[in-house]
């Protein structure tokens, strides 16, 4: 699994989903909850089964596709150099998308590199926003995202 790709799509997505002009329909967001499960379950089969039909589930969507897609560019120009600093925290995750019964498998973060453990962080959010009843009221309530739009922004404007 490519690791820059699924962290570059999810927090594309959860950008995207914080936008205050998104709004998804009941089979969007049930979308969203089934490619979260599949995700806990098996992240081998993201390339294969979870992403083209998350993608279809936002390309379906043309206010939540047109965000997407720009959030994606910018993070697909930074590479893997996501700093992780700027990503909400646990605690902020835990008040907008509290734990529920039952929830999704979090995945373990294991002793490896530095691009394994960003990949799990961004999953596991990504995984918890998504399982919530409605994730774009849930990823408004990540403030800490607001710092990361900035970068994204500065970063954007300094290599133009």
């Amino acid at each position: 699994m490519e690791s820059t790709e699924l962290n570059n799509t999810l927090l594309a997505l959860l950008l995207a989903l914080k936008d205050s002009d998104i709004s998804l329909s009941d089979t969007e967001q049930s979308d969203l909850y089934q490619a979260a499960e599949q995700l806990s379950a098996n992240p081998k089969a993201w390339e294969i089964l979870i992403a083209p039909r998350l993608l279809m589930t936002i390309q379906a969507n043309p206010a939540l596709n047109h965000r997407f897609q720009a959030a994606k560019s910018q993070l697909d120009n930074l590479g893997d150099r996501i700093p992780l600093n700027l990503l909400p925290n646990e605690a902020e995750l835990e008040q907008a998308a509290p734990k529920q019964k039952p929830q999704p498998t979090t995945r373990a973060i294991p002793q490896v590199s530095a691009s394994d453990l960003r990949s799990n962080e961004i999953t596991n959010m990504a995984i918890r926003v998504m399982t919530t009843s409605n994730p774009a009221e849930t990823a408004k309530k990540l403030n800490g995202f607001e710092q990361f739009q900035q970068f994204l922004s500065q970063n954007l404007s300094q290599n133009q």
